[in-house]
């Protein structure tokens, strides 16, 4: 016998997106969560230099910017759908900070001019 669940009588919510707030320093669980990995892909990440921790005194605590949390996001988008090896991954990821920051460069010297 199949059960046929009413969808019509229940309300319908759209799926948000959870964006972490500037300013703010995120502990290692909380990055977890919202960055939708595993605690172990971001120490991970953070041990072979991809992504960057904000310890918290006085117990030396991990915490992560809202930059750090949308780099781990970007990272596993890459690592789930192409499948790099971690190095691979890191040389990627370098020359992605080094396009931003030259393109930094970039929009200061036309302000400049």
């Amino acid at each position: 016998m199949r059960m046929q669940i009413e969808t019509e009588n229940r309300p319908h919510f759209p799926l948000e997106q959870y964006h972490p707030q500037p300013n703010i320093l995120y502990p290692l669980d909380a990055a977890a969560q919202i960055a939708g990995v595993p605690r172990r892909s971001i120490l991970i990440y953070c041990r072979a230099g991809l992504v960057s921790s904000v310890f918290q005194p006085p117990f030396g605590v991990m915490a992560f910017t809202k930059e750090a949390i949308h780099k781990v996001q970007r990272i596993e988008h890459v690592r789930v759908n192409y499948r790099p090896d971690l190095t691979l991954l890191k040389t990627l990821f370098h020359l992605f900070d080094e396009v931003e920051h030259l393109r930094s460069e970039l929009r200061l010297k036309q302000g400049y001019e």
